[in-house]
C-alpha cells in the first residue's frame, strides 16, 4: 500500500506533526470526581504507541462547575498538571503531540447544585432544571476560565488546546440560530453570535501567547432546522485564522435533543467516507492553516485521495481510535478497513470506567464463555 501522504509531517503552527492521522477526542468518562485516573492515562498511552501523529484529548472542563458530570475531567483540581504531565510526557517519549480539548458544557452541565446553570437564554432542560440566559459578566468569567484552564495546560508541557465549539455545549449554542435568540451585541447576525467564541480565543491567546497552539473545533452545520449556514461558517473560520487561531477541525452536528439525524452520523456498510469531507475541503481552500477533517474515515485509500485530492492537511478519528487504538501502525502492515462499525454503543459506556467499544466486549465474553 502506497501510503506516502498519510505518513508525511505537517506543522501547526510552529510544531511540527509526524503524520497526518489524528485521533480526535472521544469523551472518556474516565474521570473520578472531575480527576484524571489511571484508566484515562492508560488510553491516551495507547494511542501514543499506536502511532497517532496529533492526539486531542476528551474535553476537559474549564470549570469544576462546567462539567457534564463528575466523570469528565475538570481543570482547577489541585493535582491537575502534574496528572496532565504524565500524559504528555508519554505521548511526547512516542513521538506524538497532545493538544487538550477544553469546554464548558453550557446547557449540557450535571442537574444537580453546584453545577452553573446557565446558557445562551433561559431554557428548562428535560431534567426540570431551569438554565438563565448568561449575563455579560458570566461570559467574562468563562472566557476567563478558558483562558486560565489554557494556561495549565501549557505548564504541564502540552502542545496545545482546542475550543470545542461544537455538538450542542455552550459555545456552539451561542452560534446557532436555533438557540441563540438573544437580542444583545451577542444574538443575531453572525458577527453578534461568534462574539463569545472570539472572545474566548483572545482571552486563551493573552494566557498562553503565541508559540502555544490554539485550535478549534467547529460545527460546519447543526443537522437541525434553523442550523448555522455554511457561509456564516466560513465567515466565522475565517476570522478565527486571521486572529490567530493555528488549525481547526470540521464537524458538525449539536446533539441537543439525542435524536439521530443531529448526531454524528452513522456509517452503514457500503456509505461513502468522509461524512463532513465537502466542509472541510472548501474551508481548507479558503484559510492559511491546517484543516483536518473529521468522522467517517475508514479505510487508508480513501484518506489517500482525500489528501491528494483536496488542501485538507489530516484526518481524524474518533469511534475508530476506541476499538483500534494502534490504528496507523496496523496500517503500515495491513491495510484493512478500520474495524468499528460505528454502531455508537461506545458512546454509552458509562459504567465501565472509561470509554469502551461494546462490540469488542461482546466478542470478548463470548470467547470467554466458549472456552
Amino acid at each position: 500500500m502506497n501510503a506516502k501522504k498519510m505518513y508525511t509531517p505537517f506543522q501547526i503552527g510552529g510544531i511540527s506533526i509526524k503524520n497526518r492521522l489524528a485521533a480526535s477526542a472521544m469523551f472518556e468518562y474516565g474521570a473520578e470526581d472531575g480527576k484524571i485516573t489511571e484508566r484515562i492515562k492508560k488510553r491516551y498511552r495507547q494511542l501514543a504507541e499506536g502511532g497517532f501523529g496529533l492526539i486531542i484529548t476528551g474535553m476537559h472542563a474549564v470549570s469544576r462547575e462546567g462539567r457534564v458530570a463528575p466523570i469528565m475531567v475538570e481543570t482547577t483540581y489541585s493535582d491537575y498538571e502534574n496528572d496532565l504531565r504524565s500524559i504528555v510526557d508519554t505521548a511526547h517519549a512516542n513521538g506524538s503531540k497532545i493538544v487538550v480539548q477544553l469546554q464548558h458544557a453550557g446547557y449540557g452541565t450535571f442537574p444537580q447544585d453546584g453545577y452553573d446553570h446557565f446558557g445562551v437564554c433561559d431554557k428548562e432542560m428535560g431534567d426540570g432544571v431551569f438554565y438563565h440566559a448568561m449575563t455579560r459578566e458570566e461570559m467574562a468569567s468563562v472566557a476567563q476560565g478558558f483562558a486560565a484552564a489554557a494556561a495549565r495546560c501549557r505548564t504541564a508541557g502540552a502542545d496545545g488546546v482546542q475550543i470545542h465549539a461544537a455538538h450542542g455545549f455552550l459555545l456552539n449554542t451561542f452560534l446557532s440560530p436555533s438557540t441563540n435568540h438573544r437580542m444583545d451585541e451577542y444574538g443575531g447576525s453572525i458577527e453578534n453570535r461568534a462574539r463569545l467564541l472570539f472572545e474566548v480565543y483572545e482571552a486563551i491567546r493573552v494566557a498562553v501567547g503565541k508559540e502555544f497552539i490554539v485550535s478549534v473545533k467547529f460545527p460546519f452545520s447543526d443537522l437541525i432546522e434553523q442550523s448555522i449556514t455554511e457561509k456564516e461558517s466560513l465567515y466565522v473560520c475565517h476570522e478565527l485564522a486571521r486572529k490567530g487561531v493555528d488549525m481547526i477541525e470540521v464537524s458538525s452536528g449539536m446533539v441537543m435533543d439525542g435524536s439521530a439525524h443531529s448526531f454524528t452520523p452513522f456509517m452503514k456498510k457500503g456509505t461513502r467516507e468522509g461524512i463532513f469531507l465537502e466542509s472541510a475541503a472548501k474551508l481548507a481552500e479558503l484559510v492559511p492553516i491546517p484543516v483536518i477533517s473529521v468522522c467517517g474515515y475508514r479505510t487508508p485509500a480513501f484518506i489517500e485521495d482525500t489528501l491528494h485530492s483536496t488542501k485538507i492537511t489530516a484526518v481524524s478519528f474518533g469511534r475508530p481510535t476506541v476499538r483500534e487504538p494502534n490504528l496507523p501502525k496496523r496500517w503500515l502492515e495491513d491495510d484493512a478497513p478500520a474495524a468499528c462499525v460505528s454502531c455508537n454503543r461506545c458512546c454509552a459506556s458509562f459504567n465501565d470506567g472509561i470509554i469502551t467499544c461494546q462490540v469488542l466486549k461482546d466478542k470478548m465474553k463470548n470467547h470467554n464463555i466458549e472456552h
